[in-house]
């Protein structure tokens, strides 16, 4: 008798650590969030002998849709992950967007077709500068322009697009400054108005020319600082993106889609190689 109590007593207490380690599963599971994966490209050429870092093929950007998609990923547009984080909607388990850094013309040739072929979202983040310099120009060339403000209305009129602001003049290294961050020691309000003067540059130039008010901002090279944080976010800014490489996790809290991490695509690796590479399945 007393072994038989014992051996319930012992059930009882295993169904209660169970039940402990299910609902910490489900808690673990609910706090991680929706996986959700950003690729980061920048130019598209055909040109095979300038593929590299920054350069990718357009036949290399459709097997990597391929690949996402045939493994269990669905692409998503930035207005689905904005409204995800504000708790409107629901996410796939897995799900991605492909962005676009500087706003080369060639982004328009070759990948517009190929977000159309395959019902795919892309981010691309424009320099204001370029954009501004080539819209003068008149200037349309895949092999080096950047796109002009028609091309980006064309773009953003086609559903697949969404803007993001990557800066006005910030896309170098200069005065000990790496892109838009904060330089060591550089005095915090004379760097706040900077930061701001040349974010609102394009911002109001988007607003201005193509009736775009971006909430998308784009840290050239990656590099971030609380400052720039603060102020992005008290102009309206809900999305930024880092050149940290690794998955997100989204949450139905707008901080989820914050310096957002992403993969920078490399032309000269396969697609195999390169999301082998990535860890992405």
């Amino acid at each position: 008798m007393f072994a038989v109590c014992s051996l319930r007593k012992i059930a009882y207490y295993l169904a209660i650590i169970a039940c402990f380690i299910i609902g910490a599963g489900v808690i673990h599971t609910e706090e991680k969030g929706e996986e959700f994966v950003v690729i980061m490209y920048h130019s598209i050429l055909k040109d095979t002998e300038r593929t590299g870092r920054y350069v990718v093929r357009p036949d290399s950007l459709e097997a990597d849709i391929k690949y996402l998609n045939s493994h269990g990923y669905k692409s998503v547009s930035a207005e689905e992950i904005i409204n995800y984080s504000k708790g409107n909607g629901i996410l796939p388990e897995k799900s991605y967007i492909l962005t676009f850094d500087d706003g080369s013309y060639n982004n328009l040739v070759y990948l517009l077709p190929l977000l159309e072929k395959y019902d795919a979202y892309a981010i691309i983040s424009i320099v204001g500068s370029y954009t501004e310099k080539f819209s003068e120009l008149d200037e349309a060339n895949a092999a080096y322009s950047y796109l002009r403000w028609c091309d980006i209305d064309e773009l953003v009129k086609s559903g697949r697009v969404a803007i993001g602001n990557h800066s006005y003049d910030y896309h170098d290294i200069k005065n000990g400054r790496i892109g838009a961050k904060i330089g060591k020691y550089e005095d915090k309000e004379k760097y706040k108005k900077r930061f701001y003067d040349d974010m609102n540059k394009t911002h109001t130039m988007l607003f201005e020319n193509c009736a775009i008010t971006p909430v998308i901002y784009t840290y050239p090279y990656g590099a971030y600082c609380e400052e720039a944080e603060q102020i992005l976010s008290e102009n309206g800014y809900l999305m930024t993106f880092t050149c940290t490489e690794g998955k997100n996790f989204l949450t139905k809290n707008p901080d989820s889609i914050r310096l957002l991490k992403r993969f920078n695509r490399h032309g000269n690796l396969t697609t195999e190689d390169f999301f082998e590479r990535c860890k992405i399945y």
